[in-house]
């Protein structure tokens, strides 16, 4: 069984709606669905919730937490109440589509992983679809996926992957202590002992939101200086893979409207190997912005970093 755990935190009841439809529109149907509301005080939402819920021909389950802690410590309360072998995440803005458990469990039990990612589509304010498929991404079954994890988050949001219940245990589970890059951790920890494959095919849609965590920029340079330090050992074992790591946070910075984290990670960068291709990866958003790039060229994107 799969145990499909949506965390929600005062989110419009009609976004809710839409992330829980999506997981009872699966053509794989062995699941359980487990709803954690992250805003216990607001006892009004919390009221519509159990209504929407109760309004579902299916045991939904319910909790709150004690006091708002994040969505990781909401995650890990779910972990906690789940009896599935398998887990799946659901952010409370995002939609599942309907294949996504059926192809994901398949694609587990074949490679015998503990973790099958996928691509995604990016919905606009507007309401138009663009097909997302990580450069990194590799299809089929990979054996150690955690060296190149260290240069970037490929695997995505906690809404793309199916994870081996065993698995997430065993490291631990989500770190409730990171404000941001909280996914990207838990990928890490789970590759560096697992296995994990890549299903490249488009699963999930991805809602623009406003008020998306990775719009605040104290809480993203957290994240990325917790990881920094974290894996601090990899990093300094290979200055190339450290060059790719500060470009690419750069990259990352300037894009996202960071322009002072962009040049500290930036020249960071250049210390560690000044002579490094990838510094030109940074370069090339630096000059897009500028209005200086070559006609035609794509600078929003990355490249493999061997």
């Amino acid at each position: 069984m799969i145990s499909c755990i949506v965390t929600t935190y005062k989110r419009p009841i009609e976004l809710l709606k839409r992330a829980v439809d999506s997981i009872l529109c699966q053509t794989f149907q062995d699941i359980e669905i487990i709803v954690i509301n992250d805003a216990p005080e607001d006892t009004v939402q919390g009221e519509v919730i159990r209504k929407l819920l109760n309004g579902y021909n299916r045991n939904i389950r319910y909790a709150e937490t004690k006091m708002p802690k994040g969505a990781c410590h909401a995650r890990n309360i779910g972990i906690e109440i789940a009896t599935g072998e398998y887990l799946a995440f659901l952010d409370d803005d995002d939609e599942w589509l309907p294949g996504k458990l059926e192809q994901q469990i398949s694609c587990m039990k074949e490679n015998h992983c503990a973790l099958v990612y996928c691509a995604h589509y990016f919905v606009n304010k507007a309401g138009k679809k663009r097909l997302i498929r990580e450069p990194f991404a590799a299809t089929g079954i990979r054996e150690y996926e955690f060296e190149r994890l260290l240069c970037c988050n490929f695997i995505g949001s906690t809404s793309y992957p199916l994870l081996r219940r065993d698995a997430v245990e065993a490291v631990g589970g989500f770190c409730e202590g990171l404000e941001s890059s909280q996914d990207h951790d838990l990928w890490l920890r789970i590759a560096e002992k697992y296995p994990i494959c890549y299903c490249d095919e488009p699963l999930v849609n991805l809602y623009y939101s406003k008020d998306s965590l990775s719009r605040d920029k104290e809480k993203v340079i957290q994240g990325y200086e917790y990881l920094l330090k974290q894996y601090e050992e990899y990093y300094e074992k290979d200055r190339e893979l450290k060059n790719y790591r500060l470009n690419y946070l750069a990259f990352c910075c300037l894009k996202n409207g960071m322009p002072g984290a962009f040049w500290r990670y930036w020249m960071s960068a250049w210390k560690v190997k000044a002579l490094s291709r990838h510094n030109l990866m940074a370069a090339g958003r630096l000059f897009y912005r500028l209005g200086i790039g070559v006609p035609g060229q794509k600078h929003n994107h990355i490249k493999e970093w061997k």
